[in-house]
């Protein structure tokens, strides 16, 4: 009696570049990098007296308003921090951004590769 071999399964493996097979890395680490200059950005003064978008702390321009008779120090401290801070939280939410795409690109490629099995 002859044994007879069953026929070979071969699967198709694709030859992805190592940007293809790390694209995900790549995606994360530019989020973090994002991210990092969103803060750092964030962390520097709005002026001589006001704070920064992220620690707003402008009670030397809350002083020198208050002896100076109202000459609105504080006010201009406070607008300038406003206006400086459209750009951190913009850097900011777009590295959030990219982390989580970076993140669902895995998940993408995982799953694809797993269906191809």
């Amino acid at each position: 009696m002859a044994m007879q071999e069953s026929p070979v399964k071969t699967v198709k493996v694709r030859d992805k570049g190592p940007w293809r097979r790390r694209m995900w890395m790549w995606i994360v680490a530019a989020g973090l990098d994002v991210y990092i200059l969103g803060f750092v950005l964030g962390l520097q003064p709005s002026g001589p007296l006001c704070g920064s978008p992220l620690l707003r702390e402008s009670h030397a321009a809350e002083l020198i308003g208050l002896q100076k008779a109202g000459i609105g120090a504080a006010a201009v401290c406070y607008k300038n921090i406003d206006a400086d801070s459209v750009p951190v939280w913009t850097l900011m939410a777009v590295g959030v951004f990219l982390v989580m795409a970076g993140v669902a690109v895995r998940i993408v490629t995982i799953r694809r590769s797993a269906s191809l099995d």
